[in-house]
This record gives structure tokens, sequence and C-alpha cells, in this order.
């Protein structure tokens, strides 16, 4: 049994003390965590991996979850959130994203902010906001039993731990998804190949980059249908002081032959794939991609998937979903992690009402469900949508997806 178990199964439902137990420590499963903690409801943050086995994951665009991020976490957390930025010594961003035409390397659609964004390093994020959180490492989610008043976690090492409610927050192929919905757990898959990889740029390499945008962009080659998204991962420093930067650069395509539009196997294949595609960019977009080292020895590949909101029953108001687990979306308009912190506001705001006894579990799981589910369809279909368009040239208008306008959810 693990340590958090305290609860014993024969107790009356109205007997059980409230706890929360969350499935997943990425940044929606810690953002609860700090919610519960606020607010002193009981808690506990299980996660599969161990310190220094998580994979450091892409940087993060924080745009209207912002004042839910911020109301959630608390004050003190709040303030640090821009520690986490990517480059400190961008103290002014207007919060466009831009949408080049990579054969001549012009803007073709400046895609305005719903309001301020900042571009964050998502392991400073998740160290901030793991601050004083319980949480068990090494618990890997096995199976969920329905216990007397409340909900068993079972755990790959043999131990389990109980609660009244359980909230998977454990990603795209979440295994709280796949006991919610064990016929319809699986993504969707996507006729879109990805490789992604986070190269050095020397300051004078950095140069004619920043000029563009000093955060990030995206284009699309019109004649080729080859995508590129830029953007900083980390600012550094040369030995001689001058800032240089790490970013992450991304190709991806629309696979019309499985075959020839395949991913390789080896990381020095997939960057000959990356240059290949970007070898008619215009510069300084071809260098972004050339000057990429043959012999890095990392790259990401991804076979695009997503995954539209389902119902679920939840059990009497004891398991639910959040973020990815939920809606997987593509990254095409930069809003999962905002709908995924949205999630995780409006579940703290609920708990809060049933921690003061105003409504009871069930009533506020089936609330939360009830406003995820439409807004997050809504968002997952609209990033599917700009996938496609984003590798359409002749498709693409000031209304496409993929550039327009992301808009404040009403209850953000």
């Amino acid at each position: 049994m693990d340590a958090s178990s305290t609860h014993k199964v024969n107790k009356r439902p109205e007997q059980r003390q409230m706890h929360v137990l969350i499935i997943g420590a990425g940044i929606v499963g810690l953002t609860i965590a700090q919610g519960c903690r606020e607010n002193n409801i009981p808690y506990t943050v299980f996660e599969k991996d161990v310190e220094g086995t998580r994979t450091q994951g892409w940087a993060l665009t924080l745009h209207w979850c912002l004042d839910a991020l911020n109301r959630t976490i608390g004050t003190e957390k709040a303030t640090r959130i821009p520690d986490a930025v990517v480059d400190k010594s961008v103290t002014s961003d207007a919060g466009n994203f831009l949408f080049l035409n990579c054969e001549t390397a012009e803007v073709r659609y400046r895609i305005p902010p719903s309001r301020k964004r900042l571009r964050l390093h998502r392991q400073r994020l998740r160290k901030i906001l793991s601050e004083e959180i319980n949480i068990r490492e090494g618990k890997k989610l096995v199976s969920i039993e329905e216990i007397d008043g409340g909900v068993r976690a079972h755990f790959e090492d043999g131990t389990f731990a109980d609660g009244t409610l359980l909230i998977g927050a454990d990603g795209n192929n979440s295994n709280v998804r796949k006991y919610l919905i064990p016929d319809d757990y699986a993504l969707t898959p996507l006729s879109i190949n990805l490789i992604g990889v986070v190269r050095h740029f020397s300051p004078e390499q950095a140069a004619p980059v920043r000029a563009l945008d000093p955060l990030l962009f995206q284009g699309l080659h019109p004649k080729t249908g080859n995508f590129l998204w830029y953007s900083i991962y980390d600012s550094t420093h040369e030995p001689d002081g001058r800032p240089s930067f790490d970013a992450q650069v991304i190709i991806s395509w629309m696979v019309k032959d499985p075959i020839a539009d395949d991913i390789p196997e080896s990381n020095k294949a997939r960057i000959e794939i990356m240059k290949k595609r970007a070898s008619t960019y215009a510069e300084p977009l071809r260098s972004i991609v050339m000057d990429i080292p043959d012999d890095l020895d990392s790259t990401t590949p991804l076979k695009l998937a997503d995954y539209p909101p389902r119902r679920w029953n939840n059990k009497d108001g004891r398991l639910t979903l959040a973020g990815d687990s939920a809606h997987a979306m593509t990254m095409y308009r930069g809003e999962g992690a905002n709908h995924g912190i949205l999630d995780a506001a409006l579940l703290v705001d609920l708990l809060k009402k049933v921690s003061t006894g105003e409504i009871d579990q069930k009533a506020a799981i089936d609330s939360y469900e009830e406003e995820m589910r439409p807004r997050t369809l809504l968002a997952v279909m609209k990033s599917r949508e700009a996938a496609s368009d984003a590798h359409n040239w002749d498709a693409l208008t000031e209304n496409s997806a993929v550039v327009a306008a992301r808009i404040l959810p009403t209850t953000a």
C-alpha cells in the first residue's frame, strides 16, 4: 500500500476525507496540484518517471491562459513565472505570430495575439510549479478500481493509493483515458509527419533570424509544401559574453506517399531529410536548417495525431481527465497548453466549492466536463484544420485556422 493511502476502504462515502489523486506531473497536473495546495485541498501527484529521466520537452507559449494560471497557483508562484522565459533579453514582446513565405522569407501574415504572451522553457516552468508539491515518482498507473466513496489507483510497483477523485493529466497516451474509454481511447492519426531538433545559434547565426522575430515564427514554401517552425528554446552566452541561443527547428510535411514521405530511423538520416526539404528556402530561413550539425545526436520524430474529447462515465464524479489526456491537439495554433491550464484552473475553482460544501463532487465534475468538452472540441478541430492549412499555400487566407486570431474563451 502506498504511503498516501490513508483511507480505509470500508468507510462510508460521507466519512471519506477529500483527497485528489493527480496522475501526471506535467504542466497541467502541477497546476492542479498548486491550486489544491493554495486552497488546502488534500492531494497527491503520481508521476511514472523519476527525476532525471523525463524528456526535456519543447518550449511552450502561454497567452490567453495567463490570468487563469496566475489565479490558480497563487501570488508568490505567479510572480516568478516570468523567470522561466526562454530569453530574458526580450523585455517588450508585441506578441505577433509571423507566417512567412519560405521561398522569399517575406511576411505573408501577422497573426494578432489574444493578449500578452510568454515563451517559456518547459523545465524551468515545471520546476517553479513543482515547488512545495507532493510528487510520488516512479509510479506508473496500471489500473483503477472504484471503491466505497472513492477510487483506488494501482501502480506498476505493486503499491496503490486511495482518494475521492482521480484526475488523469498523464498526456497524449493517457492510461486514465484507456480506463475510462477502453473502446475509444486511441489518438486519431493525421497525414502529417514532423521532425524537430534543438540546435545552437552563434551570435552571428542568430542575428538575421532574430531580425525577423526575436522569439518565434512559422512559414511555408508555396511550391513544396514544406512547413517551418522556429522558436527560441533557451538563451546562453558565449565565452566573450555575447548572447547566443538554442532554438527549436521543426520541418513538417503532408504524407502523400507512405514510403517516400516516411520518417527515417536514424538521427543523421532525419537531419538529411530536413535539409533536403528546406533546400529551396530563402535566406535566412535556409540556414536555420542547413546549419544543423549533421552529427546532432538528438532528433524528435512525430507522426501527428490528435484526440477530440469524448464523453465518458466519470463514475459519479470520481474520475476525470484534463489537458492532453482529454483533448490532445496539434501545435499549429499554439493553444494546447493554454487549454490544459484553463482546464486546471476551472477544476480547482470547482474543487474549492466541493471542499467548502457548496456543491457535491459529482456536480462539480459534471460541470467541469460540460464546459471543457465543447470548448476543447472546437480547439482540437481548429488545430487539425490549422495543421492542414499550414501545408497548403493556395488554401491560405487571413481566415485560415493557422493564421486567424486566437479567441479568448469566455471562461478564461
